[in-house]
C-alpha cells in the first residue's frame, strides 16, 4: 500500500523491531506494533497493557512448564491477581516487586502489613525480609519457600516499566515436593527468558 519494494519494507520493519517499535510473532510471521509506539504522542503506558500483553506468554510458560502461573499487581501492602490478594510480605510476587522499588516503599509496605507467621517458614523479621529483596535484586528472581501456603513453592518474577520500578509480577508455583532446587533453578531461567519475550513485545527492551 505505501509503494514500497518488498525489501525495502522489510528492512524498515527490521529497523523498527530492532529499536523495539514492532515486534513479529513467531507463528504467525506478522508483524505488529509495540506499545513502545505511544510514546511518541503521550509517554504513558497503562499497567492493564502490561496484562494483555503478558497473558500469552504466561500461558505459553504455564502449558510448557506444567505449573501454575498467576500475574498480579501490587495493591498497597497487598499483591493481586482474580478473585484473591495476599500480603507482599510473605509472597514471592510481593517480593519480586518490592525488590524493584526503594528501600523506603519495601519499609513502607512492611509497617503497613499485618506481619503474622502464616507457615512455619514465612519470614516475620524486617532484616531477613530485606535480605530477601537483595537476593532478588541479584538473581532476578524472587522465591516463596512455603512462606504463604504450605507444601506450595514458587518463583516470582517482576514486570518492571522502563525506569526499572515494577508493580506487576507473575509468579510460577507448584508442590514442594516437586519444587526441587534443581526444579526451582529450571522454573527461573524459563521465567526469565519469559519476562524478557515480555518486555521486547512492550517495547522496553
Amino acid at each position: 500500500e505505501a509503494g514500497l519494494a518488498k525489501s525495502t519494507a522489510h528492512r524498515l520493519l527490521a529497523s523498527l523491531v530492532s529499536l523495539g517499535y514492532a515486534t513479529q510473532d513467531v507463528q504467525t510471521a506478522r508483524y505488529r506494533l509495540t506499545l513502545k509506539m505511544f510514546e511518541l504522542s503521550s509517554g504513558i503506558v497503562s499497567g492493564m497493557d502490561v496484562i494483555s500483553v503478558a497473558k500469552p506468554h504466561l500461558d505459553r510458560l504455564s502449558r510448557r512448564l506444567g505449573e501454575a502461573v498467576h500475574l498480579v499487581m501490587q495493591y498497597e501492602p497487598l499483591s493481586s491477581y482474580v478473585g484473591r490478594r495476599t500480603p507482599m510480605y510473605c509472597t514471592g510476587v510481593g517480593k519480586a516487586i518490592l525488590a524493584t522499588q526503594s528501600f523506603g516503599e519495601a519499609e513502607r509496605v512492611w509497617h503497613k502489613s499485618q506481619i503474622v507467621p502464616i507457615t512455619p517458614h514465612t519470614i516475620t523479621d524486617f532484616s531477613a525480609f530485606t535480605d530477601q529483596l537483595a537476593r532478588a535484586r541479584m538473581a532476578g528472581y524472587a522465591v516463596d519457600d512455603e512462606e504463604n501456603e504450605p507444601g506450595i513453592r514458587c518463583v516470582a518474577l517482576a514486570i518492571p516499566s522502563m525506569s526499572g520500578r515494577a508493580e506487576t509480577a507473575f509468579s510460577i508455583s507448584g508442590a514442594a515436593s516437586h519444587m526441587t532446587p534443581q526444579r526451582m533453578r529450571e522454573v527461573a531461567q524459563a521465567g526469565l527468558a519469559t519476562r524478557q519475550d515480555i518486555l521486547r513485545d512492550l517495547g522496553w527492551k
